[in-house]
């Protein structure tokens, strides 16, 4: 592991509660930019419902939305002047639960975290960092339960998916079997190495550990031809590279090494990638791994996650009370 990543990791947790300022301090430097695309117009949209950390996006087969998943254990909708809710993740939930943010109640409130549809069924598949993995059908309601363990050990932190639709499999990752979502300063600052990058198959419901021994394992995005994936590892400031398909399948590889904590990545329509960083600024990447763009901009304060839709960008954070999103 580079000193480079451990000394990203010290500032991380050194200003958790300060990451606008720990921007200013540490611009993003680490790599030359290529050319950049029009100017991009940024807009705050405030969540309302009391909700806070809108950790993902996702659009669903119509391209209506976004859908968020919030620290309360709700999801989301937006409906083009205000905010519903679709679903929650366990039918268990209260209305106490309503405001909850970063705490033990996501045990019984749920906190859903990477959020995917399914573009053949139009179902919205979700990973609950305390439910596991779960789906809901094409009109909200409470979501079902689809696994919650693999080979026999408990899911206690899932964090990111994708979703293969044609071939229907669902890749997503457990980010630790030590630690709860609340919990992630400690698994980060403690380099801990439990997590996974699993496949759920969505005809037989079998489960398929991929990968192990993952340094907090996080965002999850297949490439456009689906015959690689890559995996962020957010205290190891890195991505991998999977192979599914080819003479490398079953291998892994280091596709990018960063500045700053990687956390969700997104594929765009173009097959480039976007991957969202802390306390540095978002990049986007061609499938090399050479960075295109990087969202040079106070006008995000930290960033879970970047959608790009119809060539503008939706922006998720892990602790506001607003999604971003460009013109």
């Amino acid at each position: 592991m580079k000193l480079q990543c451990t000394i990203w990791v010290f500032l991380f947790i050194q200003l958790i509660s300060k990451i606008f300022q720990a921007q200013a301090i540490f611009p993003f430097t680490g790599h030359e930019v290529g050319s950049q695309p029009r100017t991009r117009h940024y807009h705050r949209l405030p969540l309302g419902l009391n909700a806070v950390g809108p950790e993902s996006i996702a659009f669903d087969c119509q391209g209506t939305g976004p859908y968020v998943g919030v620290s309360d254990g709700r999801i989301l909708k937006w409906e083009g002047r205000s905010w519903t809710v679709f679903a929650i993740t366990n039918s268990n939930r209260s209305k106490l639960c309503d405001g909850t943010n970063n705490s033990p109640n996501e045990q019984t409130c749920g906190r859903p975290l990477g959020l995917k549809f399914d573009m053949v069924t139009c179902e919205l598949y979700i990973v609950d960092s305390s439910y596991g993995l779960v789906k809901v059908n094409r009109n909200g309601g409470v979501a079902v339960s689809l696994a919650t363990s693999a080979e026999e050990i408990p899911f206690k932190f899932l964090n990111d998916l994708d979703i293969d639709s044609e071939n229907g499999v669902v890749y997503f990752t457990d980010t630790s079997s030590t630690y709860h979502r609340w919990e992630y300063p400690m698994a980060i600052a403690t380099f801990e190495r439990s997590g996974r990058l699993i496949k759920y198959d969505m005809k037989t419901k079998a489960l398929t550990v991929l990968l192990r021994d993952l340094y907090f394992a996080n965002g999850v995005a297949l490439s456009k031809n689906k015959d690689f994936i890559l995996v962020t590892e957010t205290s190891a400031c890195r991505v991998l590279k999977y192979w599914l398909k080819g003479p490398k399948a079953g291998i892994n590889e280091i596709f990018l090494q960063l500045t700053g904590l990687p956390d969700n990545i997104n594929r765009n329509i173009n097959g480039e990638f976007w991957i969202a960083k802390n306390p540095t600024k978002p990049i986007r990447v061609d499938e090399s791994g050479m960075i295109l763009e990087s969202l040079d901009t106070f006008e995000i304060a930290d960033s879970s996650e970047v959608t790009e839709i119809h060539g503008n960008l939706w922006i998720a954070s892990v602790n506001q009370p607003y999604v971003i999103y460009t013109t």
